[in-house]
């Protein structure tokens, strides 16, 4: 990832300084600041202008355009939480501002060892006991 450095606004230097101050690490600044460009080119428009319907368009952008995996999801929201709550905060709740999540894998339940299955594993099945 870009570091913030190479990507200044004045908003991005203004977040990255208000991480600083909370002593946020180079690779979390790197990070938000990378995500609220990203919002930005999606507006068109500054990020202060934005409303809670453009940060909802913007996660439906990510999700199904870009298609980007759920940890990059919640670490924009989690960038565009912080820039609307710390850095430039708006009079809309940001809490409105909903994390993703994951599928819940689809897969077959783990199977339950028996002393049947074990038998086909290894022949050491002096300490199991029987049922």
């Amino acid at each position: 990832m870009t570091p913030w450095q190479n990507r200044v606004t004045e908003l991005t230097r203004r977040m990255a300084d208000d991480m600083k101050l909370r002593n946020y690490s180079q690779r979390t600044i790197d990070a938000y600041t990378y995500h609220l460009g990203k919002f930005a080119d999606f507006l068109g428009k500054s990020p202060l202008e934005a409303t809670a319907e453009d940060i909802r368009s913007f996660q439906l952008h990510m999700i199904e355009v870009r298609k980007i995996q759920w940890s990059s999801f919640n670490q924009a929201v989690c960038g565009l939480r912080f820039f609307f709550r710390t850095t430039c905060p708006q009079s809309w709740h940001v809490d409105m501002i909903p994390f993703g999540k994951r599928p819940k894998a689809g897969g077959p339940l783990p199977i339950r060892a028996t002393a049947r299955r074990l038998s086909t594993v290894g022949p050491d099945r002096s300490r199991l006991r029987p049922k």
